[in-house]
């Protein structure tokens, strides 16, 4: 009967369906499970384009039906809203108005973000919770009828909606389903309840217990008397020829034995004829909706029907416009606001028939695939323009972000859907966000948070995501505007930390990771452990695969190397308290500190006496601090014989300080002496050179000892038959009465000491030399106290005359100065300076302003350079109030002042004085000097210097005849003969530096001009070392400007020479280079002391200068020499430059070498000669033995010091030889070397081999990769029968040192890697694989032959085993690593087939290396105990040796895949598929489909130009990579469907079709046909998917 609404029934026909938030359709827990699989979408949900959903009304009743409050229709209303099924709204905005962190929330109603897809289990409850429909009444079949409920008022009915569609009767979805109906077609609840699946019964006829639309043809619309009265039912029609029972004809079968067989038989057949009948047998009749050409309005009302969900697709499947495709087609829906689902609908559609087009053209199956995928790539890029054009036009418009988030969610549920070319748009994603301003970087920021997951999917694009924000962040972090910019900062730190954490293996970046480290630590909190431990095992494994060639610029120095650059910066900053915690922290060993610091003071490879104060000092400190410096000085002495290039004197001179200071302990060394009987022990050897321990006996100075002590001294002296100084002593004290009888006295003894003693004075003992010293101080103190000399003084300003005592004269400075400058005892000339600062005499305190400047390190580390330069000025307010000439001291003064620290106010008063001097002249009344007297001048007159005076003090103005006049005059004088002019060059100097005050531009003019014709004189290589110096000492001459005039000069005759004899003058320029000897302390004045000085300041300031001068003078002579034949006058010449050569090279060893080491051979090649000469002086080598002895012994003299000249000698005993035979000899020498201080554990070798000639250093890397190769080849496989493996621990000694002579020279390795290497390593390779196959199958036949039992045999072995293959494994990782430029792309093409199939080959050996177990599991579990290199410190080194070697392994592929083009990456995963055990296959190994994908079918092919090949068995005995065996096979590209995912792990990508049992191709799921809705009516097999597929079976009435 019909249940009318009268009768209290609830009427179900208004029944709302139940609101989801996610695309309409009720939220399932996902342990709800599904009994059919959706074969009509793509993803696990409903379409979003259903039958309108109409507005919700809420009934109110008292019993039937549960109230809703208010807050959930709200919610419904909200989340209908969202869903796709209605007009699309866009989300309400938080009240802070900011956008979301990620579009993935929004995202998540598409089909690729939702709760469905892996989304958050609590938004699932919570919107499920939040949304539930109201409870179903009770079911009418199963209880009473509830009672009809009580209306109240009118007010209290609700509304009812007026309906906006034409009234359609609908079926209550809670009615009993009945066969028979076949005009009811779905049963709406069962849908809304099992919306994940779709029901395979969807078209079967079924009907409805009880009820029937009225149509006026139906019996029960027809009022009759009869229905009237009786009501209508149906009646059975019962045929006559048909009992009401069958159990006569059963009963009567069941009599029978054999009757239960003959039924259950007729009841099969029956079954099995209905399973055939009902079984959807017809073909798949599905087709997309046709698309026909409509005019603009037409097209746009379409458009509006689609963005209208009332109107159902069914209606709109009919006919869909042509013309719309492409980014046409994303504008539009754009522009109309069309629901997500319906978009993504309408774009299946038009690729549905696009891609159908290419078939009914008529092409191939392949070239069909072809096309598909080119249309899917053009597809893909349109999407992408569409997102840029969004993107721009973001913030320029009112409704800006909502366009903003419907392109975003459109583009992610085509990408989600399948719909795209996911590495295309992938990569096009990421090169979006590389190139993104400061600007837009927020918003793809934000589009990240979608496709994160399958960005890190693969290494691939997750190596490029890490580097593309690392790089972003660093920009950001440099630019101007970092603290605007500090929350785009935030984000792209806190992404970083999330990438680090979520996949590591990304930030393995072995080309860029010196780039970023910094970057990612500052993303890190390294106070925390976890992120502590992070970072360091990145920094392992970077550190382990990237180039060598970095890790060797990094490579850390020795702490004795490294205070060996702290004591040479100390020279000039004479910062002794930071010197000294500098040297106490870098060196702990306290023994070695202080023998590298005396080593440095004595070695004959660095300059100046400065050294030893600075020893002496910290020698000081260091005692003051408890440290034992006694033992460890008297330890070094001991070991010091066996060491070269030391200059003992430089030692004892320290000692010899600390004595005096009282800070060396006399008598604790004597008894150490006598205690270890080192005396008797020289006494019986009678060796004939005294051991450094005993030869200290002799250096001690002896005025401050007790007498004792002085005895006990002296017994040892006379023991060890060394004799006494008391003669010696008394002889140079002799001599220095005689040369200054005017401050010791006259000598009245008689003796044999005569003038020439002045040489021995730098060979005497230190115990003569401060006893020489002191009593020269005293006897200068008694000097100036007690010996009276009465002068009388100018007048002061108070007009009283004063008398002083006697001062030394210049004649006796100088002397006093030569002596204690030859004995190298500046303390004591320290004290000298400080007594001549009493002195009146200007050119006395000049002097000693200039000794003070001369030694200026040595006194500023004494600690006395500013209380003398205190003095020295003090002196000069004197001698300037007492009105002397101070003209030279101001000079003086001021160059000192200059280096004096904290002495600007001194330096500006000295400056003003200078000023005040120069413009006194100026200031005064004009008169000019009178003309008159400068005609009558004349040189030969014997009153010439007076007259001369008279007529420069004359006036204060000069004009031009007459300054011509007397500067012709004074050089004319010059020029003469010594024995020919009344004035020396010293006067004459001085009387044009007085001429040059008249007019300074006009003598300069004048003076260049003289010294040009000077120099193109035959008479100049005479007279220029006697003119130049006092022409530079009174400062009217600068060396540097003289030597750039002279070359100026030389270039402008290079064309038209002039100047005679340009060799001389080359020679002469040299030798004004010298530095000058002790030889001739008397002449040492102070025009010539500052000639010194100015040499010694060109030497310090301009070394490349200085070098070129004696390249030209050595190039010149020898272009004489060939055209002249004077070869017998290259040792004069040699013996000109060695002096300079060697200055300059101990005064800047390592600027000097390096500069020499890359440019001697190009701009210096007539200077190698000397420069050989130079440094077998330096190296004490004799330079008579051939190269190769010379090479070998410049090889023995290697130390810390030394180590720059012995590469010098190398570098120019390899380019200056002419045969290849001793070119090899060299290098045979320079490898046998590197070996042996590698075994020895010395690190000089790298620096030694290092060289600038590549030829060289190649040739020694190709001796040690030959050397290693051969080892590996040398070891012999593992024996199949009794598995014995040798352990060859110095064949892996020697494998480690040839590792470590490459990764030293790997810097040598081209840029375009060596290519013979590649097959080598994979042969070596293959060698270790099949090693380990065998040792697999070995062991697997050993364990079945005896039960399994392990015997002790085996258990021997196998650790023997394991260690030798960890080795290997883990050396052979190593010489990929170094090698790696030989597999980049960067090559040529003929070369690239070929590198791709080794590197191919190699990639395939290392991961079944890798991934496989060893026999005790060492693959996979055990650390890398193998190679470590060298270049390591030694807590990275700890670090690698607990590190993973299947982490390493894996990385190094990682660097060997980053090069690896896409084609070639899908052979090798093919290669693994073919070839190795299922373990190794791609799609069972995650780490493999790291590195390989993405991966277009990881399991079957879908076409193939040869046959599969079976997989072999777990032993991988055909795993062996032969030269023949290739995994880049040539055959054509294999195209593979558009719209596949990349996630191997999808159900719909392990579809298979299988015939008999057997797989036997893939099936592919096509997404631009997983359409619903597609056809107007509904069939029988209209699915995309053909139902027979899956014996679908229909369901009769």
């Amino acid at each position: 009967m019909i249940s009318h609404p009268s009768t209290g029934v609830q009427q179900w026909a208004n029944q709302p369906h139940v609101l989801s938030g996610v695309h309409g359709g009720v939220v399932q827990p996902k342990n709800r499970p599904s009994n059919v699989i959706d074969l009509t979408g793509c993803d696990s949900r409903p379409p979003e384009n259903e039958h309108p959903v109409k507005r919700p009304r809420l009934e109110l009743n008292a019993g039937g039906t549960a109230a809703v409050d208010s807050k959930t229709l709200v919610r419904s209303a909200e989340l209908r809203s969202a869903s796709g099924n209605g007009t699309f709204r866009p989300p309400v905005l938080s009240v802070r108005g900011r956008p979301p962190c990620s579009f993935h929330d929004l995202v998540a109603e598409t089909s690729g973000g939702g709760a469905l897809q892996g989304g958050n289990p609590a938004v699932v409850s919570q919107v499920l919770k939040t949304a539930s429909p109201p409870p179903f009444p009770i079911r009418p079949w199963k209880g009473a009828l509830p009672e009809r409920p009580v209306t109240g008022s009118q007010e209290s009915s609700p509304e009812r909606e007026v309906l906006t569609t034409p009234y359609h009767p609908e079926i209550p979805s809670v009615a009993p389903v009945l066969k028979g109906d076949s005009k009811y077609s779905v049963d709406n609840n069962f849908k809304e309840k099992n919306e994940c699946v779709i029901d395979i019964f969807l078209f079967a006829p079924v009907g409805v217990a009880d009820f029937s639309l009225w149509t006026g043809d139906h019996p029960e619309d027809v009022l009759n008397e009869q229905t009237t009265k009786q009501g209508h039912y149906d009646r059975t029609q019962v045929s006559q020829n048909e009992s009401n029972t069958a159990r006569p004809s059963l009963y009567a079968q069941l009599k029978h034995r054999a009757g239960l067989q003959v039924l259950s038989s007729v009841f099969a057949a029956a079954l099995e004829k209905r399973q055939l009948h009902i079984k959807v047998t017809t073909s798949s009749t599905f087709r997309p909706p046709p698309r026909v050409t409509l005019t603009d309005n037409k097209r746009e009302a379409w458009l509006r029907d689609l963005a209208n969900s009332n109107v159902p697709l069914r209606r709109l499947s009919r006919t869909i416009p042509h013309g719309i495709r492409g980014k046409m087609l994303l504008d539009q829906c754009l522009s109309k606001w069309i629901p997500i689902g319906r978009a993504v609908w309408l774009a299946k559609c038009v690729g549905a028939n696009e891609i159908r087009a290419f078939k009914r053209k008529g092409t191939s199956g392949a070239l069909a695939l072809g096309l598909e995928a080119k249309w899917v790539r053009d597809w893909t890029t349109n999407v992408q323009l569409f997102i840029e054009g969004v993107i721009s036009v973001c913030g320029k418009s009112v409704d800006w972000k909502n366009r903003m988030t419907y392109g975003v969610r459109l583009t992610a549920r085509l990408f989600f859907e399948n719909l795209l070319d996911q590495d295309c748009y992938l990569e096009w994603f990421l090169s979006s966000l590389e190139n993104a301003t400061a600007d837009t970087l927020p918003i793809w920021l934000l589009m990240l948070g979608i496709y994160w997951d399958h960005i890190l999917r693969y290494r691939k694009r997750g190596r490029r995501l890490a580097e593309v924000l690392l790089e972003k962040l660093r920009q950001l972090t440099a630019s101007a505007s970092k603290e605007l910019m500090s929350p785009l900062i935030g984000r792209l730190s806190y992404l970083v930390k999330r990438l680090a954490y979520e996949q590591p293996s990304s930030f393995v970046l072995p080309r860029s990771w010196h780039d970023y480290n910094g970057i990612l630590s500052a993303c890190l909190n390294l106070d925390e452990p976890a992120d502590k431990v992070a970072f360091q095992s990145l920094m392992d494994r970077n550190l382990r695969v990237q180039p060598v060639k970095d890790c060797h610029k990094e490579r850390q120095r020795l702490p004795q190397q490294r205070i060996i650059s702290v004591l040479d910066a100390a020279c000039s900053s004479h910062n002794l308290t930071a010197l000294s915690e500098t040297c106490l922290s870098t060196v702990e060993d306290r023994a070695v500190l202080i023998s590298r610091l005396l080593e440095w003071a004595a070695t004959f490879f660095r300059y100046g006496l400065v050294r030893v104060y600075i020893a002496a000092r910290l020698l000081r400190k260091w005692k003051k601090l408890g440290i034992d410096v006694d033992s460890h000085t008297l330890s070094f002495l001991v070991g010091a014989g066996d060491k070269t290039g030391l200059d003992m004197v430089n030692v004892y001179h320290v000692i010899a300080e600390l004595v005096r200071s009282q800070t060396f302990c006399v008598t604790r060394y004597l008894e150490w002496l006598v205690a270890r009987g080192a005396v008797g022990s020289y006494e019986r050897t009678k060796q004939q050179s005294v051991t450094n321990d005993v030869e200290l006996l002799s250096q001690l100075p002896v005025s401050r000892l007790p007498q004792h002590v002085q005895n006990l001294r002296n017994t040892l002296l006379i023991r060890a038959g060394l004799p006494l100084e008391d003669s010696v002593l008394k002889a140079v004290k002799a001599d220095i009465r005689q040369r200054l009888p005017g401050v010791f006295g006259p000598y009245m003894e008689h003796s044999a000491v005569t003038s020439d003693n002045v040489h021995r004075y730098p060979n005497l003992t230190w115990a003569i030399k401060s006893e020489v010293g002191q009593w020269i101080r005293r006897g200068i103190a008694d000097h100036y106290k007690e010996t009276p000399r009465s002068i009388v003084t100018q007048k002061f300003a108070s007009g009283a005359q004063e008398k002083e005592n006697s001062s030394l004269t210049p004649e006796e400075f100088v002397v006093i100065r030569g002596i204690l400058e030859s004995l190298g005892d500046l303390s004591i000339l320290a004290d000298v300076l400080s007594h001549a600062a009493d002195s009146n005499d200007t050119v006395v305190l000049a002097s000693a302003v200039d000794t003070l400047n001369y030694h200026f390190d040595a006194f500023n580390v004494i600690g006395a350079i500013t209380d003398l330069f205190r003095s020295l000025f003090g002196a000069y307010v004197r001698v300037k109030h007492a009105g002397l000439p101070v003209h030279d001291l101001v000079f003086s003064l001021i160059d000192l002042g200059l280096r004096v620290p904290n002495e600007a106010n001194t330096l500006t008063i000295l400056r003003q004085d200078l000023a005040r001097l120069d413009r006194k002249s100026v200031l005064a009344a004009s008169s000019p000097v009178s003309e008159h007297m400068a005609e009558t001048l004349n040189s030969a007159n014997p009153s010439f210097s007076d007259d001369l005076d008279q007529f420069l003090s004359s006036g204060n103005t000069m004009d031009e005849v007459t300054l011509i006049a007397i500067f012709k005059t004074l050089t004319s004088q010059l020029e003469s003969g010594s024995g020919k002019r009344r004035l020396s060059s010293n006067e004459i100097c001085r009387y044009l530096s007085q001429l040059r005050t008249f007019n300074h531009k006009q003598f300069d003019l004048l003076l260049i001009k003289w010294i040009e014709g000077f120099l193109k004189s035959s008479t100049r290589s005479n007279l220029l070392p006697k003119v130049l110096p006092p022409l530079v000492g009174v400062g009217c001459v600068t060396l540097p400007a003289f030597f750039a005039m002279v070359k100026r000069l030389q270039q402008t005759e290079s064309s038209r020479p002039r100047t005679s004899n340009v060799a001389g003058l080359q020679l002469n320029l040299v030798e004004l280079l010298v530095p000058s000897t002790l030889s001739n302390l008397g002449a040492a004045d102070l025009l010539s002391y500052r000639f010194r000085m100015a040499q010694q300041e060109f030497l310090s300031k301009y070394p490349e200068e200085a070098l070129s001068i004696v390249h030209d003078a050595s190039a010149s002579f020898c272009l004489s020499a060939s055209q002249k034949r004077l070869d017998s006058q290259k040792p004069l010449l040699h013996r000109v430059l060695m002096p300079v050569l060697r200055d300059l090279f101990v005064r800047h060893p390592e600027p000097m070498v390096d500069h020499c080491l890359h440019q001697l051979k190009e701009n210096y090649p007539a200077t190698i000669d000397a420069i050989q000469q130079t440094l077998n002086l330096l190296l004490e080598l004799p330079g008579l033995d051939g190269a190769l002895v010379e090479a070998e012994g410049a090889i023995n003299k290697v130390n810390d010091f030394s180590l720059p000249f012995c590469q010098l000698k190398l570098q120019l005993l390899f380019d200056t030889a002419s045969q290849e035979d001793v070119k090899d000899g060299v290098v045979d020498i320079m490898f046998k070397a590197a070996v042996a201080d590698v075994r020895a554990g010395k690190s000089h070798w790298l620096d030694l081999v290092s060289l600038p000639n590549q030829d060289a250093v190649q040739q020694i890397r190709h001796r040690a990769e030959k050397g290693f190769l051969s080892i590996v080849l040398t070891d012999g496989p593992v024996e199949c029968d009794t598995l014995t493996i040798i352990d060859r621990s110095h064949s892996q000694d020697t494998a480690k040192i040839y590792l470590t002579v490459m990764d030293g020279l790997a810097s040598s390795i081209p840029q375009v890697g060596m290519p013979s290497v590649a097959p080598l390593l994979v042969e070596k390779m293959n060698v270790l694989l099949q090693k380990l196959v065998l040792a697999q199958a070995n062991l697997k036949s050993v364990n079945l032959n005896r039960g399994g039992v392990v015997t002790d045999h085996i258990s021997r072995i196998l650790p023997v085993f394991e260690r030798n293959f960890n080795f290997w494994f883990t050396a052979l990782l190593h010489m990929i690593v170094i090698h790696r430029p030989a597999f980049d792309s960067a090559q040529q093409a003929a070369q690239r087939s070929s590198a791709l199939l080794d590197q191919s080959r190699l990639l395939i050996a290392i991961c079944c290396l890798a991934l496989s177990r060893s026999p005790a599991s060492l693959a996979s579990q055990s650390s890398a105990v193998g190679y470590v290199p060298s270049y390591m410190s030694a807590g990275q080194q700890q670090l690698c040796t607990y590190s993973s070697l299947q982490t390493y392994a894996l990385d190094v592929a990682a660097s060997l895949v980053d090069s690896l083009p896409d084609d070639a990456r899908q052979q090798c995963s093919r290669f693994l598929r073919d070839r190795f055990p299922p373990q190794l296959h791609v799609q069972n190994e995650p780490r493999l489909l790291y590195l390989l994908g993405p991966v277009s079918d990881p399991t079957l092919p879908i076409s193939t130009s040869s046959p599969i090949t079976a997989a072999p068995s777990s032993s991988m005995a055909s795993a062996n990579l032969l030269p023949g065996t290739s995994p880049i096979q040539t055959t054509a590209p294999i195209n593979t469907p558009a719209g596949i995912s990349e996630d191997a792990t999808l159900i719909t990508n392990r579809l298979r079709i299988q015939h008999r049992g057997r797989a036997v191709s893939a099936f592919t799921l096509r997404p631009w046909e997983m359409l619903e809705e597609a056809a107007p009516m509904v069939g029988m097999n209209d699915t995309a998917v053909d139902l027979g597929f899956f014996g679908a079976r229909r369901v009769r009435e």
